[in-house]
């Protein structure tokens, strides 16, 4: 009897070990994507088109409306670093835009893929940026 008992709590702690794992996919972000909203700004009225493309070796480029950007990025589960940034200094006529995309990738820290869209949170897990492919 004691022997059954044991049989069953062993049996019992294995189906709870494998009740607790995650089975959910990583997120991918490879490729390019469109800028759709950055800080609630959205880049309807931005001088060029916006765009982030995340390179599979770890760097990434964009445009900001006015500037190109680049830096490299680091996604671990959900979680998304985006650091080095480094970008050309023009002035342009949709710097409000400029300004709203700089900012999200400097605060970038979560991300979350829904309905073929890409949702970018910072620390307070506000939506700072929206993108799509």
């Amino acid at each position: 009897m004691k022997k059954n008992v044991f049989a069953m709590a062993v049996s019992s702690l294995a189906l709870v070990g494998c009740s607790v794992q995650s089975t959910s996919e990583p997120i991918d972000i490879v490729g390019k994507w469109n800028i759709e909203k950055a800080m609630n700004v959205t880049t309807e009225k931005a001088t060029n088109p916006t765009f982030i493309n995340f390179d599979k070796d770890g760097s990434v480029n964009g445009n900001a409306s006015v500037n190109l950007f680049k830096g490299t990025y680091k996604l671990n589960g959900d979680s998304l670093k985006i650091a080095d940034i480094g970008m050309t200094m023009m002035m342009g006529p949709s710097m409000d835009v400029e300004d709203a995309i700089t900012k999200a990738l400097n605060t970038t820290t979560l991300v979350k893929a829904e309905n073929g869209k890409v949702y970018v949170f910072n620390e307070a897990n506000d939506t700072i940026m929206v993108l799509s492919k």
